[in-house]
């Protein structure tokens, strides 16, 4: 079945140039072009799409006012953005409702990727709940700027570290949350890494790119209105469960892409929760009761939203166009067995980390089973024994950061 594509700008020329440039993709597309947003909602209507990409500046109906009706109407469509350089303060309104944004002049070949990246992100997911749940959110968390900064930096050829420090160091209180987590115990520094640079150097530019996104993301979301369950709560067992994955790939002699990834896991590992908790405060009120009273967290997240926070992040982070590495652990950190394959060295640190590292923080990270057995399903007895050696750290020497400070 063909997929549904549906393009939108209000010059004629602009689409008759998408339509023929894109001719090469209409054995697999569907595709359809609208002049103005009320066209658009129109052909909607009529048969709703997998993708729209609409331009910002459009009479009557601006790109911001159609994505909007488009979550409310068609939540499960994914929805892109053409944007030109003189859209920043448009682009900034459609925080929230926009999964991607294409900078304007855009060749058909960068926009054909973008839809099929989009696309493969949807069927991946599998799951109408979950795409519905996150299109329906109407204030989704953006890539922060100080990221896109450093994105945009790491382009350049001959980007050093001092290139990528000096971008961080805008940030002070980045700065100071990157040189806190260095230094912390969990790394066992023999000495105090005092610059961002070093932190980078040390840490690694995946590793640090990935703080950057998540703090930011933190900073976008409002303080939760769960009972019992704070942002405080979540920022520290995501940091903590992200030192003690990169601790267990040191342990293991893995090459420094493969902690990196571990770190960048652990970090995004839980970024469902946050956009559960975020969006629907009283309904994951009564999940985090539920969990509190012995039941099984993802049991608890489906019966409340018909789907639970590993899928909700690992589409979110595929909308993004995280790489797919990433969105594995995402997806299967609390089951790493669960995907068919053979979980690799960093999705392992990770659910590792999580049941160990991250346990005993709060009732919601709070294993119903022994977590010792749980991880007796997925390694051998002498790795199990080192591991918990490692990440048995005492609570006084654990403390990484919180959100507030």
């Amino acid at each position: 079945m063909k997929r549904q594509i549906l393009f939108v700008d209000d010059e004629p020329m602009v689409l008759r140039a998408m339509e023929r440039g894109l001719r090469s993709a209409r054995a697999e597309w569907d595709m359809r072009f609208a002049e103005s947003g009320a066209q658009a909602l129109e052909l909607m209507a009529a048969q709703p799409c997998d993708v729209i990409v609409t331009d910002m500046r459009m009479p009557r109906m601006n790109g911001v006012a159609l994505l909007k009706e488009v979550c409310r109407r068609h939540p499960a469509t994914i929805r892109l953005v053409l944007s030109g350089h003189a859209d920043q303060e448009m682009v900034a309104q459609c925080v929230g409702v926009a999964h991607q944004y294409l900078s304007k002049p855009c060749d058909t070949e960068r926009l054909k990727l973008a839809v099929q990246n989009a696309l493969a992100v949807a069927e991946s997911s599998g799951d109408l709940a979950t795409r519905s749940l996150v299109g329906s959110i109407d204030t989704l968390p953006s890539l922060p700027e100080l990221y896109l900064q450093i994105i945009k930096a790491l382009e350049r050829e001959s980007v050093s570290t001092q290139d990528l420090a000096r971008i961080i160091q805008r940030d002070i209180a980045m700065t100071a949350k990157i040189l806190k987590l260095v230094n912390s115990t969990y790394f066992g520094l023999r000495r105090a890494i005092e610059t961002p640079a070093e932190a980078i150097t040390y840490l690694g530019v995946e590793t640090v790119k990935a703080l950057v996104m998540v703090n930011g993301i933190f900073e976008q979301a409002t303080a939760f209105r769960v009972p019992g369950f704070t942002l405080d709560d979540l920022w520290t067992h995501t940091l903590r469960v992200a030192s003690g994955a990169f601790r267990i790939t040191q342990l293991e002699h893995a090459e420094h892409a493969l902690q990196e990834e571990a770190f960048v896991g652990g970090v995004l590992h839980d970024l469902g929760i946050l956009i559960l908790a975020n969006a629907h405060p009283e309904a994951y009120g009564r999940v985090v009761q539920a969990v509190r009273g012995g039941a099984l967290l993802l049991e608890c997240e489906r019966d409340a939203f018909q789907t639970s926070h590993p899928e909700v992040g690992a589409y979110l982070l595929g909308l993004w166009g995280i790489p797919a590495p990433i969105r594995d652990i995402v997806r299967h950190h609390h089951q790493p067995n669960g995907s068919g394959a053979a979980p690799s060295l960093p999705l392992l640190a990770v659910h590792a980390a999580d049941l160990i590292a991250g346990h005993g923080l709060h009732p919601l990270f709070t294993p119903v089973l022994d977590p010792i057995q749980e991880l007796g399903r997925s390694l051998d007895p002498a790795r199990l024994e080192a591991w918990q050696s490692l990440l048995d750290v005492p609570d006084d020497q654990a403390g990484l950061w919180s959100a507030g400070h």
